[in-house]
C-alpha cells in the first residue's frame, strides 16, 4: 500500500499510469487520418506512448500501463489490464490497482497530449511534494485534463465525475472538493481527439527539432521525422488531382479555310 509522503522519503519513487486504449484502438477511436493512412497514424499513436515512457523515465518514475488487451511493452514498463464497461469504470480500476502497488505519488497520462513533457510531470510532482494533501491537474482547452496527479490516494474519491465530456475537468474538480481535496492546475495542454486538432497541432510546430519540452522534442525518439511524415501525408490528400489530358491539343483561335471569312 501507499505510505504517507512523510515516510521514508528517500525510498519514495513516484508512479506514472499511462492509461490508453493502444494504438490500434486508438486509431479506430479517434480517427485523426483517413483510413487510408491508418498504418501511419497507428505508428503516431505508438511513438506518442513511447514518448510518454520516456518522459516518464526522465522524471525519474515508475512505469505502468493501463490498457485493455496485452500489447508489447518494454522491460521496465508494468502492464495492467483494463477492467469496466464503461471508460469512468476502467480509469478508476486502473488507478486503485497502481496505488495499491505504488509507495509514491502517482501521475496519470493518457497518449493524446503530443505536448506533455518531463517538465510536465517535475512541475506535477513538485506541487505534489509542496502540498501533499492537493491534486494536481493538468486542463485541456476541451474541458477535460490531460494529468491527473496525487500524492494522497485517489481510490473512491473519483465515484460521480462525469466522464468524456466537455465539462470533466470541471464534475472531476467537484467531485474532489466534495472529499474535502483542492486542485493545483499546471498549465494547459491541447489534446488530440479529431482531425482538426492534429492539423491546428501541426501548424503549431516547427520541422525542425527546437522545442525541448516537447514530447517530439529531445526527450523523445525521432522528433522531426513523425511532424514532417504527418505533414506529407495530409499535404498528399489535399493536393488538387493532375488534369487528365485526352487525345491532342487543339487551337484555342478556329482555324479559317481559304477564301472565306472567319465566323462572327
Amino acid at each position: 500500500m501507499r505510505a504517507s509522503p512523510s515516510q521514508h522519503p528517500a525510498a519514495v519513487q513516484p508512479t506514472l499510469l499511462v492509461f490508453t486504449l493502444g494504438a490500434s484502438s486508438e486509431r479506430l477511436s479517434r480517427r485523426l487520418l483517413p483510413g487510408r493512412l491508418g498504418d501511419i497514424e497507428t505508428a503516431f499513436h505508438r511513438s506518442c506512448l513511447d514518448a510518454a515512457l520516456a518522459a516518464g523515465r526522465a522524471a525519474g518514475c515508475r512505469l505502468v500501463v493501463a490498457t485493455p488487451a496485452d500489447v508489447e511493452l518494454p522491460a521496465d514498463v508494468e502492464h495492467l489490464a483494463q477492467r469496466g464497461r464503461c471508460f469512468g469504470s476502467r480509469f478508476r480500476h486502473a488507478v486503485a490497482e497502481a496505488e495499491a502497488t505504488s509507495d509514491g505519488p502517482l501521475l496519470v497520462v493518457g497518449t493524446d497530449t503530443p505536448d506533455l513533457s518531463a517538465a510536465h510531470l517535475r512541475e506535477a510532482l513538485d506541487r505534489l511534494r509542496a502540498a501533499p494533501s492537493r491534486v494536481v491537474v493538468g486542463p485541456s482547452p476541451d474541458g477535460g485534463f490531460y494529468l491527473l496527479g496525487a500524492a494522497a490516494p485517489l481510490t473512491g474519491r473519483l465515484d460521480g465525475v462525469r466522464w468524456r465530456w466537455r465539462g470533466t475537468l470541471r464534475s472531476l474538480q467537484g467531485a474532489l472538493a466534495h472529499h474535502g481535496l483542492a486542485t493545483s492546475e499546471l498549465e494547459p495542454l491541447r489534446d488530440l481527439d479529431r482531425p482538426r486538432d492534429l492539423a491546428q497541432w501541426l501548424a503549431r510546430r516547427s520541422d525542425q527539432p527546437r522545442f525541448q519540452h516537447s514530447r517530439f522534442g529531445t526527450e523523445s525518439p525521432r522528433p522531426a521525422a513523425w511532424i514532417a511524415a504527418l505533414r506529407r501525408a495530409l499535404a498528399a490528400l489535399t493536393r488538387p488531382p493532375a488534369p487528365l489530358v485526352l487525345g491532342r491539343a487543339r487551337a484555342s483561335v478556329p482555324t479559317v479555310r481559304r477564301g472565306r471569312a472567319p465566323p462572327r
